[in-house]
Order: structure tokens, then C-alpha cells, then sequence
């Protein structure tokens, strides 16, 4: 009988107290529905229906990038850092406020140019589901800051519970959605419940975590630390969602195949997936780098032991999947979507580099307020990203896509590596 030490016993149980499993387990489990659930979807419509649909997706995607000007990611540093509680009421509700009044017009100017664009022919119908998904982007945003406040409190169990429901009601109405209505009812879905939990967290939050007391206006400067850090936090996140967005984007333009397209986002599904692990390691962390930020030792002797169990989870995850590829998409996608197998195990190295490398370092610094090199690292992967895609996807199709991010993934992780170390491994403790 092995007996488990003391200390490490001790340890395990501090994390399960913290909410680590409640965030590890919630996590994974929501994302395994959400990943079932796409796997229903992409059965019940057509391989056109599902490109159209994620062509659709894919330019929404692109406006959620500008969401509230990136202040949703403020609430995981500014209520944290911040001890007060008048002060952490003041600084929830200029971010809401402000958050709210950028998304309703980002709406508008979506709904604007879907009338005024000129979309392939392939892709015509995206003129009347633009609109809806407009519809979204307000509440979807409103649905991340209460889940980010109640996160930013270190209510890990309640964030790990309140994600969770609202991913499987998500998920649930998608499938009924595209049962009732094909594409129009995976999207009209969307809206309604994004708008449901969205005002439903938003009062619960507000109401429990915060003193009764009117909250204070902000400084001038406060103002300006929440927006130069949300903005630098939006342009790294922004660069980071057009690298994934260019791939669909890029597909769509330059090779005018839905059927294509299908086939790659289904290959995509399963390395896409893959991260839940590392999410939800870097969601339950997160906050203590940011405690800590200012404790080298500290931040040294945890980065190590992160990044090790994030390559670990990963690598054997990528190794598995790639094994059993062939059974596991007959079984989930059905024989017409054999002909992935050679592009998904590509994807899957590429999504070890970035989930399992890159992903954990650009997270911690992030939270310890080190956004700027991000950006600045996402910034010359989506320019090296657009050049090899021009290049390569009209001679070599979609299997160009997944050989590029391969190489440029890796080149990130490497880059972030370098600044992390430089950063942290060459100053003296404090």
C-alpha cells in the first residue's frame, strides 16, 4: 500500500478547498460538451449549411475582438490587484458602463456594413445572419464580465458551476436551434441565451459581491491605467483571434469552397479541443501570478511547475488523438469526413506548440500586467501568418494552413520564452 506524504496530501487538499478541481473538472467538462454538441451540429447540417454557418461565425468572431475596447480583461487584473471594496464597485461599474456603450455600437456598425458589403455568391445569405449575431456581441461581453468578476473574488466553485450551466444551455439550444431551423436557429440560439445569463449573472454579481454603498467615480488616471491596459490586452487577444480567424477567412477567399472550409473546421475541432487542460490551469493560476506578480522567487519556482504539467497534459493528449484519428472521426463526424486525417494530425502538432508551450507563458504575463509583449510577438506572427497563407493555400490548399501554423506557433512559443526568462530568471528577489 503506496502512502501518500503528508505535505503533498496537505497541498492537494489546499487546492481542492481553492476550487482548482471544481475549475479543472467544470472546464473540462464544459468543453467537452460544448465540443459533443459541435460534433451534433456539424450531423445535422449540410457541409454547405455548416460553412456557410461558420463563415458567418468566423466575421462575428472579428467584430468580438473590439467587445467593450478589451475591458472585460480588466476585471481579472484591476479587481484583483485592487484590497477595497468601494473601489472594486467603483472600477465594475466604469467597466460596465463604458464596456456597454462601445458593444451597442459596434452593433450598429455591423448591421451597417452587412448591407453594405458585397459578399461572394457562395456565402450570399451572410447579408440577413449578420444582423443577428450583431444581436449577440453586447450580451455575449456583458456574459464575460459577470463570469470575470465572480472569478476576480477567487469564487472558483461558483465561476466553475455558473460556466458550466450556461455552456450547456448554449450548447443544447444550438442543436435544437439547428434541428427547428438549420443556421438561422444555431444563431437566433445564441442570442436568446447569451442575453438570458448575461442579465442573470450580471444582477447576481452585482448584488452579492459588492458593499451596498454608491459606487465613486474614478480618477482620471485610474480611468486611464483600466483603459491602457484593457486596450493593449484587446490588441494582443485581437491579434491572437485574427491568427485563428485569417485560417477560415483566408480559406473562404482565396479558395471560394465551402466544402473545403467544412472540412477544415472539422478537422480543426478536435486539436481546437485539446486545450481545455491548459485553459483551465492558466484560469485557476492567473489570478495568483497576479497576487504575486512582484515575488520573482515565487513566480519562477510556479512558472516551472505550470509549464511542466501543461506540456505534459498536452503531449499526451496529441500523441493519443493522433493514434486513434481514424476511428475517432468515423465515429464523431461519420465517413465523409475521412479524407481530414492527414490535416488534423498536423493541427494537432500545431496546437501542442501553441496550447502547450506558447499559450501558458502568454497567459502569466498577461495577468502580471505584461501585455505589451504579447502584442508585440502576436503582431509579427500575423503578419509572417498572412504572408505564408497568400503564398502557400492557392498551391497547396488547406493542408498550407496547418503546415504554416506549425512553424509560426512554434516561433511565438520560443519568443515569449525568451521575454519570460529575461523578465523573471535575471532579477535578484526582492
Amino acid at each position: 500500500m503506496i502512502v501518500m506524504p503528508m505535505r503533498l496530501k496537505n497541498k492537494i487538499k489546499d487546492l481542492y478547498n481553492k476550487g482548482a478541481l471544481h475549475i479543472t473538472v467544470g472546464t473540462f467538462v464544459t468543453k467537452f460538451v460544448a465540443f459533443f454538441g459541435s460534433i451534433v451540429v456539424v450531423r445535422l447540417l449540410s457541409k454547405t449549411d455548416y460553412g456557410l454557418m461558420s463563415y458567418v461565425e468566423n466575421i462575428y468572431s472579428y467584430a468580438l475582438i473590439f467587445a467593450g475596447l478589451g475591458l472585460s480583461n480588466g476585471i481579472l487584473r484591476f479587481l484583483v490587484i485592487v484590497e477595497d471594496e468601494q473601489d472594486k464597485k467603483s472600477i465594475f461599474n466604469y467597466i460596465i458602463k463604458r464596456g456597454g456603450i462601445i458593444n451597442i455600437f459596434i452593433a450598429l456598425l455591423m448591421c451597417i456594413l452587412s448591407v453594405i458589403i458585397k459578399f461572394p455568391e457562395s456565402y450570399s445569405e451572410a447579408k440577413f445572419l449578420i444582423p443577428v449575431v450583431a444581436l449577440l456581441l453586447p450580451f455575449q461581453d456583458l456574459l464575460n464580465e459577470g463570469l470575470y468578476t465572480i472569478r476576480s473574488f477567487f469564487k472558483n466553485k461558483l465561476y466553475a458551476y455558473l460556466a458550466f450551466a450556461s455552456s450547456v444551455v448554449l450548447i443544447g439550444g444550438r442543436i435544437v436551434g439547428a434541428v427547428i431551423n438549420g443556421v438561422n436557429g444555431v444563431l437566433w440560439s445564441r442570442v436568446i441565451i447569451n442575453f438570458l445569463f448575461a442579465i442573470l449573472i450580471f444582477l447576481f454579481a452585482r448584488s452579492w459581491l459588492f458593499s451596498k454603498g454608491p459606487a465613486l467615480s474614478l480618477p482620471r488616471e485610474k480611468k486611464r491605467e483600466i483603459n491602457i491596459y484593457s486596450l493593449q490586452y484587446m490588441i494582443t487577444n485581437g491579434f491572437w483571434a485574427i491568427f485563428m480567424l485569417n485560417d477560415t477567412f483566408l480559406l473562404g477567399l482565396l479558395l471560394n469552397d465551402p466544402v473545403g472550409l467544412a472540412d477544415y473546421k472539422v478537422a480543426y475541432v478536435l486539436p481546437g479541443n485539446i486545450s481545455i487542460f491548459a485553459a483551465a490551469i492558466a484560469i485557476f493560476v492567473g489570478p495568483y501570478f497576479a497576487k504575486n506578480e512582484k515575488n520573482y522567487e515565487w513566480v519562477r519556482r510556479n512558472y516551472k511547475k505550470v509549464c511542466i504539467v501543461s506540456a505534459g497534459i498536452m503531449g499526451t493528449a496529441v500523441i493519443l488523438i493522433a493514434a486513434f484519428s481514424r476511428p475517432l472521426i468515423e465515429l464523431m463526424f461519420g465517413e465523409q469526413y475521412l479524407n481530414i486525417i492527414p490535416l488534423m494530425r498536423v493541427l494537432l502538432l500545431a496546437a501542442f506548440f501553441n496550447s502547450g508551450l506558447r499559450f501558458t507563458t502568454a497567459n502569466l504575463l498577461a495577468s502580471m500586467g505584461e501585455v505589451k509583449y504579447n502584442m508585440i510577438i502576436s503582431g509579427i506572427g500575423i503578419a509572417i501568418q498572412t504572408i505564408l497563407d497568400f503564398m502557400l493555400i492557392p498551391h497547396f490548399g488547406v493542408m498550407a494552413v496547418a503546415v504554416s501554423n506549425c512553424f509560426i506557433y512554434f516561433f511565438m512559443a520560443i519568443a515569449l520564452f525568451f521575454v519570460f526568462f529575461k523578465k523573471y530568471y535575471h532579477r535578484r528577489v526582492d
